[in-house]
């Protein structure tokens, strides 16, 4: 290696891991998984006219009960939990949909059944947050005359969506969900609290009265909720990713792998879930460059634009082993995808060095 790589390597900047540890139920991701103004005409979309403040957007997909997507339009409406319809659209012909300028809330989306081949489906979304974010759906078509749910390939609802849960401990657990999207921990902590006293396999009080805790830095507390959720239950995904998450950020990686392994396998689809895999492999004692860049391009395929930040990740593993192309690919689709970043300048002005060190130490041509 020459002396420009040497120095080259010693300006690169490592890209800070803290402001990526968020629990996965703030994605769903933030992760994994935002952008929008009202006055599209595409079909599949809606504006709901936010007045003001943070602007999110619901996009989604809807499945047939055989698993497959949709082959033809399918309404799709929008609710507050609270009550009130926000708006109504039509799928496209392969079941995708979209509703934006939505404000921080609890929504419900609802596919009317066809009286014919699929029954009423609902799901429940929960989005907030500071900044405007894209939150990704799927809603999974009940076959008619049946009750079993399928998501994909005999794949079905997580064990905490089934649970029958008391409705004075629903109710309760709502208003913990408001709280949380208002920004106050502490209060939607006590309510999830008064939930899970209620109803003590209460799965998803656990696992926002762990997300909670953390966000409030009491990460002993967070994860003695999230270790009770999945005794309770070692098949709910989202509570074993949201400790393996809780870890990485304490920096115990190997306890993070296997916790967050066992979560993707339960379900992939949380882009939160990849990333932080990645980085546990990225960041062990032992670095497995192999697997970590597997799980970070697992999170950009799964969270597109809103997990950008993933890139610059694998621009630092690409850049450790050499893998000049592939370094440069990840911060020109960084770019790409987060062109007004607070440090796309920074991104810029590494892409500009890396391009120039490659160009200086190319063999002349004969």
């Amino acid at each position: 290696m020459t002396g420009l790589f040497k120095r080259l390597l010693g300006s690169i900047p490592t890209f800070s891991l803290t402001s990526l540890l968020i629990g996965v139920g703030f994605l769903m991701f933030s992760p994994v998984l935002g952008h929008a103004q009202g006055g599209s005409t595409n079909p599949s979309t809606a504006p709901t006219g936010n007045r003001g403040g943070v602007a999110h957007s619901i996009r989604g997909k809807v499945f047939m009960p055989s698993g497959s997507p949709a082959e033809h339009r399918i309404r799709v409406v929008l609710e507050l939990t609270t009550g009130g319809i926000v708006g109504e659209v039509f799928t496209d012909t392969v079941g995708n949909f979209e509703f934006r300028s939505l404000s921080s809330g609890v929504y419900k989306i609802t596919v009317p059944g066809d009286n014919q081949t699929y029954e009423t489906s609902q799901e429940t979304m929960e989005i907030y947050g500071s900044f405007s974010r894209t939150f990704p759906a799927q809603v999974y078509l009940r076959e008619k005359g049946r009750d079993q749910t399928f998501r994909g390939q005999d794949r079905i609802l997580s064990v905490a969506d089934l649970q029958e849960v008391p409705k004075d401990a629903r109710k309760i657990y709502e208003k913990g969900v408001k709280r949380a999207a208002e920004d106050k921990p502490a209060e939607a902590a006590q309510l999830f609290e008064q939930a899970v006293k209620i109803f003590p396999e209460y799965l998803h009080a656990l696992n926002k009265l762990g997300e909670q805790r953390a966000r409030m830095g009491k990460f002993a507390e967070a994860r003695a909720a999230y270790e009770s959720a999945v005794a309770i239950s070692p098949k709910f995904a989202l509570a074993q990713i949201n400790l393996g998450i809780l870890l990485v950020g304490q920096k115990q990686f190997e306890e993070a792998i296997q916790l967050l392994e066992s979560g993707n396998r339960l379900d992939d689809s949380y882009p939160m879930g990849h990333l932080n895999l990645g980085l546990a492999f990225l960041l062990k004692a032992e670095p497995n460059y192999d697997r970590a860049e597997k799980e970070l391009l697992r999170t950009v395929e799964l969270g597109k634009t809103d997990f950008a930040q993933a890139r610059l990740y694998l621009f630092n593993l690409y850049k450790r082993n050499s893998a000049w192309d592939k370094a440069v690919g990840q911060l020109e689709a960084y770019l790409k995808e987060a062109p007004l970043a607070q440090n796309a300048d920074e991104v810029r002005q590494m892409l500009s060095k890396v391009k120039k060190m490659i160009s200086q130490n190319q063999p002349e041509k004969p």
